[in-house]
């Protein structure tokens, strides 16, 4: 994921200008004294990347000011789930962002709107609620690729005896979410961990999944 980050420009530049107006944190952690800022963190991995000479950047600082939940460092000896680094990562980032020239940085780059719609067989109501999203997740099971998943979200499902409003009985409605405004650079999350029922244990799917480049 950070090497993704790192790939997004407007994403690179925009976080290289901020000045959150905090000075460093300093901590401990094994004899070396490290600024316990994740912001401060990611500023420097971008910038070393960016204007180093150097082949690659070691990103243990970064990992270090990157807490658990319990708010100790880290453990990069665990493997971590992708999406969930995301998501934590942008909360953190936008807490930090706050109050700075680049409050919106997330937001202008990453945001995107979906509509989940509620259609009725019958009399055609339609309710929508639009929400944000940051990443878009796809189904990959018994799919062919990113086209045809999206289809099928698009597509939907149908739910029985479902109480319409205006009907004012029950009746089949269509169930759909549909992508009402698209992010500048959109992240897809790829649903490769199912659970099974027959196990109940999580399943990894391996199976090849079109992503059209």
């Amino acid at each position: 994921m950070l090497q993704q980050f790192f790939a997004i420009p407007a994403l690179r530049y925009n976080l290289l200008c901020v000045d959150d107006c905090r000075a460093e944190e300093p901590r401990e952690h094994k004899g070396e004294m490290v600024d316990d800022n994740m912001l401060h963190q990611l500023q420097k991995l971008m910038a070393n990347l960016e204007l180093s000479e150097r082949t690659d950047y070691n990103p243990w600082e970064f990992c270090f000011a990157f807490k658990e939940f319990d708010g100790t460092p880290t453990n990069t000896a665990e493997q971590k789930d992708a999406q969930e680094f995301l998501n934590v990562c942008f909360d953190r980032l936008e807490t930090a962002l706050k109050g700075t020239s680049r409050e919106k940085l997330l937001q202008s780059v990453f945001r995107g709107r979906t509509c989940s719609q509620l259609v009725c067989a019958e009399c055609g109501k339609c309710r929508n609620r639009v929400e944000d999203f940051y990443n878009l997740s796809l189904t990959v099971k018994d799919l062919k690729g990113v086209h045809e998943s999206l289809q099928s979200l698009v597509q939907g499902e149908v739910i029985n005896d479902y109480e319409c409003s205006g009907c004012k009985k029950k009746v089949d409605v269509s169930k759909r979410t549909l992508v009402a405004e698209t992010p500048n650079v959109l992240i897809v999350h790829l649903q490769r961990i199912v659970f099974n029922f027959d196990t109940f244990q999580n399943d990894k799917l391996n199976q090849h999944f079109d992503f059209p480049r």
